[in-house]
């Protein structure tokens, strides 16, 4: 796999698609594009592994469907809980105001049964308003 090069997999019976935007020794980050869109996710090798593992190898491809897989998982999970996240939005944005990391903290911890990576959390709010 390379820069700007479409992955797929399978989650369940469901064919998920997503590309790679970014693609070099230290990062990776993949865009899903079916069946959820406006979702990406990325991850950051630190210098002092580098000897070791490079997003430009088979490991990279392999963080490539791991990291799509889990863009399905938080799309499916928003889908399927729509209700109960909008209703935690309310309790945690007052007056729509979506600016407070404090807040942001707190809607996310105990929305979420999984962690939303920071660089996400934009777009799940985009998604969301």
């Amino acid at each position: 796999m390379s820069k700007y090069q479409e992955v797929t997999i399978e989650v369940d019976g469901i064919k998920v698609k997503g590309q790679i935007t970014h693609r070099s020794e230290p990062d990776i980050s993949i865009t899903i594009s079916s069946p959820y869109q406006g979702l990406s996710n990325g991850l950051h090798i630190p210098y002092f592994s580098r000897p070791i593992h490079s997003f430009l190898t088979e490991y990279g491809d392999r963080t490539a469907e791991n990291l799509l897989k889990y863009l399905y998982e938080l799309g499916s999970y928003m889908e399927e809980n729509i209700d109960f996240i909008t209703m935690q939005m309310y309790m945690h944005f007052h007056d729509g105001d979506y600016s407070s990391s404090d807040s942001q903290d707190r809607f996310f911890d105990s929305t979420f049964p999984f962690t939303v990576p920071i660089g996400t959390r934009e777009e799940v709010l985009r998604q969301l308003k």
